[in-house]
């Protein structure tokens, strides 16, 4: 089973992190056939050099796709999920740091449950190094739980998945319109096509997060509410939510989205994460 890995780096990102992010897929104990690497504009010298150097080690494993202008996440996976040659396809972030036995893992439960076409996994979160939070963040497990959730929630953590590259195309793959949500909408089209979901119960990816804070930054105010709005609004468009669903949806979401980053955090850590697994 052969396997394409799909990540995208813009020029925001450091280079060393970038760096522990490949050299974890290319060590990986199942080693994906190829990088499909997407530059999502100009990125900088430290971030063109670290590049430059995975495709004078790896000529036949890298592919690289560079962008002219940014476009966005959602645009930028669109495209680089064009260039992947193989029909299972994984998500990398170029921050987070892969278990070695993520893609073994994911390709046996795979081979084994032939009607599942996007899986995957539990995440630990971390600050500066692996281990350093013991927070994690689970998901539901079978395909009629996170089905269950999904109005709540988005059902996977998106840098973890493995999906069928055909399944994603025919659900309209990923899209740019509603900027931070590229991941749960193209989750939700998956559902009104009728893919069908898993997520293993295994910690499979360290998920940068930093102190968590400027993440809850980007992700609370009134900006952040708004494209929340317009998020809940597709949903309602494509009728992946009912109007009770999107009610609901924005009564216990948007309320948070407005207090102080602070409190967010202490929530998120209180409730929705958990130290023991």
């Amino acid at each position: 089973m052969a396997v394409s890995v799909l990540m995208s780096v813009y020029h925001k990102e450091k280079s060393e992190q970038l760096n522990l992010a490949l050299e974890s897929v290319i060590n990986q104990t199942y080693r994906p056939k190829e990088i499909v690497l997407v530059k999502d504009g100009p990125l900088g010298d430290a971030l063109e050099r670290t590049i430059e150097g995975f495709v004078r080690r790896y000529p036949d494993l890298m592919k690289v796709v560079a962008l002219k202008e940014n476009q966005g996440l959602g645009s930028a996976l669109s495209i680089g999920l064009t260039k992947c040659s193989y029909e299972w396809v994984a998500r990398m972030d170029s921050d987070d740091i892969a278990f070695p036995t993520r893609f073994e893992k994911q390709v046996q439960f795979l081979t084994k449950n032939r009607t599942v076409d996007i899986l995957g996994t539990n995440i630990e979160e971390f600050n500066r190094v692996p281990g350093d939070l013991k927070r994690y963040k689970v998901n539901p497990e079978t395909h009629e739980a996170l089905i269950k959730n999904i109005q709540f929630r988005s059902p996977f953590n998106h840098p973890t998945i493995m999906f069928r590259k055909e399944a994603v195309l025919a659900a309209g793959s990923y899209s740019g319109e509603i900027l931070l949500f590229e991941d749960y909408t193209l989750f939700l089209r998956m559902m009104k096509a009728g893919c069908r979901f898993h997520n293993l119960q295994e910690v499979l990816l360290y998920f940068r997060i930093g102190d968590g804070l400027e993440t809850i930054k980007r992700r609370s105010g009134l900006h952040y509410a708004k494209k929340e709005l317009k998020f809940v609004s597709y949903a309602l468009r494509i009728q992946a939510f009912s109007l009770l669903q999107a009610a609901t949806y924005v009564i216990t979401k948007i309320p948070i989205r407005l207090l102080p980053p602070k409190m967010v955090l202490f929530l998120y850590n209180s409730f929705l994460r958990k130290r023991n697994i």
